[in-house]
């Protein structure tokens, strides 16, 4: 059940059945990871672990309860930044109904995500004496959790995960399935109203996050129009200084080296779709802008950890 995932492009794929999120790795190497999807019954729960700093976004699947939470063993210093702003570290976020994906992991990441009908769940809370909760959460995209309840919600994904690992024959058994999914359930409920503090409509958004999102939605939609980084800044009206702290700030560089990387990105993309006896590396790359051919290999085995030709040829 447990799937080993060693590319980014396949982690996104893969991903894609449940939520439509485009991922962006921010740092060069090979990426190692395991991805272990689990059906509660209505729960669906998904733990991702990856050693590569990540960046994710796209649209919330309608219809849908997120409920995404940390469950590395390390504590300290929040690592994780939602919409650009830090998150504590027991905090469940990704509830808002509508709006964005937009979430930066750290080098190392051990996630859960659940997701279940919205509706469901929030008839579920009313059942379990948490009436009231979708006023609670309406507009609010995380939520800090008393740490002994978040302890409890944690403990319990972690038994249950592995239990999945270890007896994959009794996890067959579809009654046991709806039987933890019915144990968690209570839980996320009652850290939900016993929360500390949330994360819903700021006062004062993070310093620039908004540049950065306008930027990284320019380059979505124009993936090959050649651009500098003083038209970046007119495209979005920002100021050279304030899109770079921006992008510093919220992705850990540039935006001139956020923007190769994307479409490195592209290119990959490409590369694993097309037909390896008919199409060219040097001619995908440049579509996307890598007109020197030896810079361009470099650049992508750096971040990929392979020759664009291998990934042509898988």
């Amino acid at each position: 059940m447990c799937r080993s995932i060693h590319d980014v492009a396949r982690l996104e794929e893969v991903l894609s059945t449940r939520l439509p999120v485009q991922l962006t790795q921010l740092a060069g190497g090979r990426l190692c990871g395991e991805l272990l999807p689990l059906d509660l019954g209505p729960l669906q729960v998904l733990r991702l672990r990856f050693d590569r700093p990540l960046h994710g976004g796209g649209p919330k699947p309608k219809g849908r309860q997120l409920i995404a939470l940390d469950l590395g063993e390390e504590s300290g210093e929040p690592v994780m930044r939602s919409h650009g702003l830090e998150l504590p570290a027991t905090a469940f976020f990704g509830l808002a109904a509508a709006g964005e994906i937009h979430l930066t992991t750290p080098e190392r990441c051990s996630l859960a995500l659940l997701s279940l009908d919205r509706e469901r769940f929030l008839q579920w809370a009313h059942d379990l004496g948490g009436p009231g909760l979708e006023e609670s959460l309406e507009g609010v995209n995380w939520q800090a959790i008393d740490p002994l309840r978040f302890g409890r919600v944690r403990a319990c994904l972690r038994g249950i995960f592995r239990l999945a690992e270890r007896s994959p024959a009794l996890m067959a058994d579809a009654a046991i399935r709806r039987r933890l999914g019915g144990d968690l359930v209570p839980l996320l409920v009652e850290a939900l109203v016993h929360r500390t503090g949330h994360g819903g409509r700021l006062a004062r958004p993070p310093a620039r996050i908004e540049l950065v999102k306008a930027a990284q939605a320019w380059m979505e939609d124009h993936p090959d129009e050649p651009i500098s980084l003083d038209g970046l800044c007119r495209q979005v009206a920002a100021g050279r200084r304030s899109l770079l702290q921006g992008f510093r700030e919220h992705l850990g560089m540039g935006p001139m080296a956020y923007l190769k990387i994307r479409r490195l990105h592209s290119v990959r993309r490409a590369l694993l779709a097309a037909d390896p006896e008919a199409a060219r590396v040097a001619e995908l790359s440049a579509q996307w802008g890598f007109m020197n051919a030896g810079h361009f290999a470099r650049d992508y085995r750096a971040l990929f950890g392979e020759h664009p030709r291998t990934s042509l040829r898988a």
